[in-house]
């Protein structure tokens, strides 16, 4: 697999994780990726980085980069 086959599944195995919401496929994909990833201790910081994300992802819809500004809103966080 080359560079840019590479970099498509790591983009695909991101987008499919994140936009889950499912911590655990969060998880999984952050060990793939990133054995040594610095993970959160806090449960809000941890879901505020996933929504932080989310915002970043240009494949993710307007209604679930809606659903992260309201979360982060919610919480206390900037966009």
């Amino acid at each position: 697999m080359d560079t840019k086959e590479k970099m498509k599944q790591f983009v695909k195995d991101r987008n499919k994780a994140i936009l889950s919401l499912d911590k655990d496929k969060i998880m999984k994909y952050i060990t793939k990726y990133n054995k040594d990833a610095s993970i959160p201790s806090e449960e809000i910081v941890f879901w505020a980085g996933v929504h932080k994300a989310i915002l970043g992802i240009i494949s993710a819809t307007e209604e679930q980069k809606e659903y992260s500004r309201k979360w982060l809103r919610e919480n206390g966080f900037r966009l």
